[in-house]
């Protein structure tokens, strides 16, 4: 999906009924364009987040993001996502730096990655899939990826987490409880199956 038209496809979905103000394939030609907002991602109230169900076991969805967070409390990145369970690969700022990590949230237990700083520019995120394991990856310019973290993909299955939509692939953006300023830019999303 290059985001070059003025709709998203079907394949598609937000959380609840989207706030049209937080998405933009307009500002920026060429981008999705997303804006957080007060909502934290795995709550079941209106997050800014874009997404696909995911169809295969083994996949790689893969995505270049634009992202300069001004504030701490701004972060957005690539999710797995499963009925309030989510993984995450984001960008975030941590003591005046900009920092990509890996975040696991399942139920109330939470895991970050060792931060890894980035240098200035677009950042690729990838996620890959395996049937029993997802992989976290990164890349800046014409580096390979490097994986960040391995998770057991049980974590995240319906069987574990409760049935509702399944497990979707996205992007998303949030403040983490207050507006952000700084708009999360999307150029293209890739995902493929092995």
């Amino acid at each position: 999906t290059d985001f070059d038209a003025e709709t998203l496809e079907l394949d598609w979905n937000h959380v609840q009924l989207p706030r049209e103000e937080n998405y933009s394939l307009a500002a920026r030609k060429g981008f999705v364009r997303l804006m957080g907002d007060s909502e934290v991602m795995g709550t079941r109230h209106r997050a800014t987040f874009v997404g696909r169900r995911l169809t295969d076991f083994y996949f790689t969805a893969t995505t270049l993001l634009e992202f300069d967070p001004k504030n701490e409390n701004e972060e957005a990145g690539m999710i797995l996502l499963n009925n309030g369970s989510h993984f995450d690969i984001l960008i975030k700022k941590t003591s005046g730096k900009r920092m990509l990590e890996v975040k696991l949230q399942f139920g109330q237990t939470i895991y970050h990655s060792s931060p890894d700083e980035l240098k200035p520019g677009p950042v690729k995120l990838k996620v890959s899939g395996d049937k029993t394991s997802f992989t976290f990856s990164y890349a800046q310019g014409d580096e390979a990826y490097m994986d960040i973290e391995t998770v057991d993909s049980k974590f995240l299955a319906t069987e574990t987490v409760g049935y509702f939509t399944g497990v979707y692939v996205g992007l998303y953006a949030t403040g983490n409880g207050m507006i952000s300023k700084s708009p999360a830019d999307y150029d293209w999303f890739e995902y493929r199956v092995k």
